[in-house]
């Protein structure tokens, strides 16, 4: 077992660039980061998930024993910084619970969360399982009125897109059971316009040195796809595929792969205005008392 265990924390929120500042945390010398991005080690309380998972690769993230997840920081020597990143945390799935295993376990954790205007994170989650065939349903409304059956059903909390965006009811304990200064919350907009400034914040806040300059890059970028069919079968084992594959070989095969992906991608269309609206008006209270629990003013989310 390692000697090692975390002392910091990117608890979320999903599709709001946790995965870009995992990989920019784990180039910095004095931050070690789980090598596991997604553990969920504290919402799994040492057994599998009980909540419904979509694939063998989804299910080998996860880390329920002790002994997993103390083996995650092996590799850990003499860093300053010992950290993991697990979006489920900062999410609708108990986050009471969450908070609680994460306090018995070092209540000197310090968290770090980024959140974003609720209803454009609850439209790119949904663009980004749905292309990925974890998102059953076409459309978004359908999806948004399925969640009442899919948490009853015990469905995979990733899908709950209108929940995991009430931040203030999410962090609000978090905030009851850590000081306040152990906890840092950022604006996905000023991440993605101001990433130095928030990473020299970030590593004041770890003890590491402040003067390294890392540049994010983009990771998870949502995307659509112009034929759901024509993704799943580049990306599936399929008895077409492996005929294909057997006819084409080597570099012509990466050609004309790499064409048709290419071809197929496409930025991730923009919620419609009326949708957004109707969607932030049912977020408002939530917003309205995440501004006084963080202490930021976030009435553009709001009016925008």
């Amino acid at each position: 077992m390692s000697q090692f265990s975390p002392n910091f924390l990117i608890i979320g929120a999903q599709k709001c660039g946790t995965t870009a500042l995992y990989d920019v945390l784990r180039q910095h010398p004095e931050i070690y980061m789980s090598p596991v991005k997604e553990p969920f080690y504290f919402v799994l309380d040492g057994a599998p998930p009980s909540f419904q998972t979509p694939s063998e690769e989804y299910r080998a993230m996860l880390r329920y024993s002790n002994e997993s997840y103390a083996a995650l920081f092996a590799g850990a020597t003499n860093q300053r910084a010992i950290g993991e990143a697990s979006a489920l945390y900062l999410s609708s799935y108990q986050p009471e619970r969450t908070a609680a295993r994460i306090q018995a376990f070092n209540p000197q954790m310090r968290l770090i969360a980024l959140i974003r205007q609720p209803a454009e994170r609850a439209w790119s989650a949904f663009q980004y399982y749905y292309a990925r065939g974890i998102e059953p349903l076409k459309r978004f409304e359908p999806a948004l009125a399925a969640e009442a059956t899919r948490q009853n059903n015990n469905d995979l909390p990733d899908l709950r897109h209108f929940a995991n965006g009430c931040y203030f009811a999410n962090l609000k304990p978090y905030f009851e059971r850590f000081p306040r200064e152990q906890i840092r919350v950022y604006l996905y907009e000023e991440w993605n316009q101001q990433p130095q400034a928030v990473l020299r914040d970030i590593f004041a806040f770890l003890g590491v040195d402040e003067t390294v300059v890392i540049t994010p890059q983009r990771q998870n970028v949502t995307v659509s796809y112009r034929a759901q069919w024509l993704h799943n079968f580049l990306n599936n084992p399929n008895p077409i595929r492996r005929r294909l594959e057997q006819i084409l070989r080597g570099r012509l095969r990466a050609r004309v792969y790499g064409k048709l992906r290419a071809y197929n991608r496409r930025r991730q269309p923009p919620l419609a205005a009326g949708l957004r609206r109707t969607l932030t008006e049912r977020y408002r209270s939530d917003i309205e008392q995440l501004q006084t629990l963080i202490r930021r003013d976030l009435s553009h989310w709001i009016a925008s």
